[in-house]
């Protein structure tokens, strides 16, 4: 007996030890590549808001700001007014775009959640009917295809899961989503867990309700639509036209009213941007639904 205990080295209780621990933390590092691989769109989503913010910090600072303003000076002494202009308009335009991405962004990843809502609902009232209980019925919106309202409760669900309670995840969701019909589904799930009722009438009422308003802002943007699309086209097609056969006019008389450089800037710039203004203020009156 004395022989074999002084076979048995600690050595050997260590390497034992190790190979235990090494065999877990491969367990525990192929179940976090798993994640990882889920998480993937993610991280991309992280590395291009990294590039942004370094791309914020560069354009931002005092030192490169003065650089383009001596340039625009620089271009318009030296070669053209208009070809500063030109540049000028180019700049701005790369500002607005770099500082207004992440609104522009976040409102565009919501854009069909307020389409699916509705009929979330009435599967969510189906499902409720027939016996579910709530956190099954979770499940089955997070599978049933809903777009970014399944996305957003299958994180309602992972939060639930790693012990936060389902009415702080869902309050946590109508803030982080802004959408009137979300907020009032959120605070009647919550008032029905709450106090009690029958929560699939209720989801049922809010999905019509919903629908009703849907259709009603839908009918006010087409009234809209009908006279804003008389202004884009006397201004993106006759205005250009009649402008042109003034001035094609006044020279024949007159002479050289504009430069020829000025008249290619209103024609391959101005215009195109009003154009493309008029198609933003259209957009932007087209209703969140």
């Amino acid at each position: 007996m004395i022989n074999s205990l002084k076979e048995l080295s600690l050595k050997d209780i260590k390497l034992k030890n190790e190979k235990q621990k090494d065999n877990a933390n491969s367990n525990l590092f192929s179940k976090i590549d798993s994640e990882n691989e889920k998480t993937i769109p993610q991280k991309e989503n992280e590395k291009f808001i990294k590039i942004r913010n370094d791309l914020m910090n560069y354009l931002f600072d005092k030192r490169v700001i003065l650089i383009l303003i001596v340039t625009v000076i620089l271009i318009g002494y030296f070669v053209a007014l208009e070809i500063s202009g030109i540049y000028l308009v180019c700049i701005s335009m790369v500002y607005i775009l770099v500082f207004y991405y992440p609104q522009m962004k976040e409102k565009n990843s919501y854009s069909d959640l307020n389409q699916e809502l509705p009929y979330a609902l009435r599967h969510m009232g189906i499902e409720l009917k027939s016996g579910k209980g709530l956190h099954d019925t979770l499940i089955t919106i997070k599978n049933g295809g809903y777009g970014s309202l399944s996305s957003e409760f299958n994180r309602v669900l992972e939060e639930v899961k790693y012990g936060k309670s389902i009415e702080e995840s869902l309050l946590e969701m109508s803030h982080r989503v802004k959408s009137e019909g979300l907020n009032r589904t959120v605070h009647q799930i919550i008032g029905t867990l709450r106090v009690g009722g029958n929560l699939a009438n209720s989801l049922e009422i809010i999905a019509n309700d919903i629908s009703f308003e849907t259709h009603i802002k839908l009918k006010e943007y087409s009234q809209r639509l009908n006279s804003f699309i008389l202004i884009y086209t006397f201004i993106a097609i006759l205005a250009p036209v009649i402008i042109l056969i003034m001035l094609m006019a006044g020279s024949t008389v007159m002479g050289d009213i504009i430069s020829g450089n000025l008249l290619l800037i209103i024609y391959g710039l101005f215009f195109p941007l009003v154009v493309i203004f008029m198609g933003m203020a259209i957009k932007k009156l087209e209703p969140n639904v």
